[in-house]
């Protein structure tokens, strides 16, 4: 396993159209990459009692929460967490939030975007490959 300092987290949600990014204030945090499943996530984080009601409601619901978070130093990039509340417990003051969860691969959410937008621009079969090898070859320069 490996640990990481947890220095941010914010929970995406849809409201209407719109997607909002939830800053959680915590007051201390990790997370560790499990290694046993591949992509899988443990984030760990105390935080004030004011948000108990919106984490519970999130667990009530069993649903997935799609997460931002930022590890070891304040200019790393997010990365992108799609993860289950496991358990909320008081401890003083704060609570302590434990969500378990899979990494996503933003390099092939883009990948995949890509190709849905050539598709829907009407290339197929070797026009396709030609054409994706040609858009995939420009984002690297």
């Amino acid at each position: 396993m490996k640990t990481f300092k947890l220095i941010s987290i914010e929970i995406l949600e849809k409201s209407g159209d719109e997607l909002l990014n939830r800053q959680i204030d915590i007051s201390a945090g990790l997370i560790i990459d499990r290694e046993i499943d591949h992509d899988r996530w443990l984030i760990e984080c105390m935080i004030p009692r004011s948000y108990i009601d919106f984490f519970r409601s999130k667990k009530d619901e069993e649903r997935e929460l799609v997460v931002q978070v930022r590890i070891s130093k304040a200019e790393n990039p997010k990365a992108t967490i799609v993860a289950k509340i496991n358990s909320i417990n008081d401890i003083e003051d704060e609570i302590n939030v434990i969500l378990i969860g899979n990494l996503v691969n933003r390099e092939r959410e883009q990948v995949e975007q890509m190709l849905q937008e050539l598709i829907e621009a009407g290339y197929q079969g070797a026009s396709l490959l030609k054409k994706f090898k040609e858009k995939n070859q420009e984002s690297f320069f």
